[in-house]
């Protein structure tokens, strides 16, 4: 049995210390690999969530202005509105408004306090108005003959990566 150690069947030092240096450059890439595809994994969920509250914050606006029954004169502009609804048999005033900077948050207010974040890390928020519904042109200000509300609400996620939500909302109970 010593004689097994003295033969030449064994691994020489050399070796032995070779295979410990490539299997610790495999084992380097490997987890470099590995914290990779687990930083992307969290940006993607960071991301998911970030498209789940702009589509929640999509979904409040249009049952808002599908609701809305007037918009206060010269408060219908690109990036704020000012616009009145029942609700429960009785009139209240409502803002939807942007400061226009990026990473600030889209407020709503409901005038009984300094406004509720409905959605935050804003890029860009846009409103334009159409007065028919193949007009190409949209006009920038709210005025009495209009009938659809385009919506664009931009995102931003990790890496600068943009979600971009877009629609046009027809309000059914505006007064004349």
């Amino acid at each position: 049995m010593i004689k097994l150690f003295f033969d030449k069947s064994g691994f020489s030092f050399i070796e032995l210390i070779a295979v410990l240096v490539i299997s610790g450059v495999l084992i380097l890439f490997g987890s470099i690999g590995i914290m990779k595809v687990v930083k992307t994994y969290f940006s993607q969920k960071t991301n998911s969530e970030i498209s789940y509250k702009g589509q929640l914050a999509m979904i409040r606006t249009s049952k808002e202005f599908r609701n809305l029954t007037r918009v206060a004169t010269g408060k219908g502009k690109t990036t704020s509105i000012v616009y009145d609804i029942y609700r429960n048999a009785k009139l209240e005033t409502h803002k939807l408004s942007w400061t226009g900077t990026i990473g600030d948050p889209l407020l709503y207010d409901d005038f009984s306090n300094n406004g509720n974040i409905l959605v935050d890390s804003v890029k860009n928020f846009k409103l334009e108005y159409y007065d028919a519904y193949n007009d190409k042109d949209p006009a920038p200000i709210w005025n009495s003959s209009t009938i659809l509300i385009k919506v664009t609400l931009e995102l931003i996620g990790v890496d600068n990566i943009s979600s971009v939500f877009t629609g046009k909302i027809a309000p059914r109970n505006l007064l004349p």
